[in-house]
């Protein structure tokens, strides 16, 4: 017993492991933001984004959990108090972010999806770490992961719903690849046509550097083609793919 209460790990222990743990962690998160705004690996490309998304989704609890046995074993009698009494303080925000952990394991939970749950229906417009927000009609609508467990949920995931389209982009062979998404996201920022609620993306085409993938939402319907044709004047001539 007065093992267990002997300290098996310092402060510096703690430090290093949590710099070395979480440079990892960012390292493959700028890897994955550079991978999805320019071609590395050609057709390779989306498998390896797939995979390191599905490690993220894994490595940041584990990393919590090392950092946090760590930081009980410094001191087991005062640590483990304090992580008692958090733990039971925010128990149900736990919860739910273990309960996320589970729901975003599958890629059908993605923003622009049509989800209905038992409080709300509506198209997902943001992924948090305890929850997310569906946007149902001229509200937001916030639902915690646990509730999805519990009550249940269902994707529309066949097509696209509401005013989300997502475009093909014609990329003209003098147009630099980085240059070309830097100014398609500065030129969206003046759209009027847009859904604010959802942010524009857009990605090179896998294995390819003049064409550009781009998923969007108008606020109407009407909008979609005065939107092509301000895209066709920028220079950017955009066909729908599908919606």
């Amino acid at each position: 017993m007065e093992a267990l209460l002997q300290p098996y790990f310092t402060w510096a222990n703690l430090f290093t492991a949590a710099l070395l743990l979480w440079g990892v962690y960012w390292l493959l998160v700028l890897l994955l933001r550079r991978m999805r705004n320019s071609v590395l690996f050609g057709r390779f490309q989306q498998p390896i984004v797939n995979i390191i998304s599905t490690f993220l989704l894994l490595y940041e609890p584990i990393t919590i959990m090392i950092l946090t046995f760590e930081f009980l074993f410094i001191n087991p009698v005062m640590h483990g108090t304090l992580l008692l009494l958090l733990t039971v303080a925010s128990f149900s925000r736990v919860r739910d972010y273990l309960s996320g952990r589970i729901i975003l394991a599958t890629t059908l939970v993605a923003e622009g999806k049509r989800m209905k749950t038992a409080q709300a229906t509506g198209v997902i417009s943001r992924i948090g770490r305890i929850g997310l927000y569906l946007q149902t009609g001229d509200s937001l609508h916030f639902v915690n992961y646990s509730n999805l467990i519990t009550e249940g949920y269902s994707l529309s995931t066949g097509q696209e719903v509401g005013g989300y389209y997502q475009l093909n982009i014609k990329v003209e062979k003098d147009q630099k690849p980085t240059d070309s998404l830097r100014e398609l996201a500065d030129k969206f920022l003046s759209v009027p046509y847009l859904d604010r609620t959802f942010k524009p993306e857009f990605a090179f085409a896998e294995g390819r550097k003049d064409k550009i993938n781009a998923r969007v939402s108008v606020r109407e319907e009407q909008h979609l083609r005065m939107l092509l044709e301000l895209m066709e004047e920028w220079g950017y001539p955009a066909t729908l793919a599908k919606r």
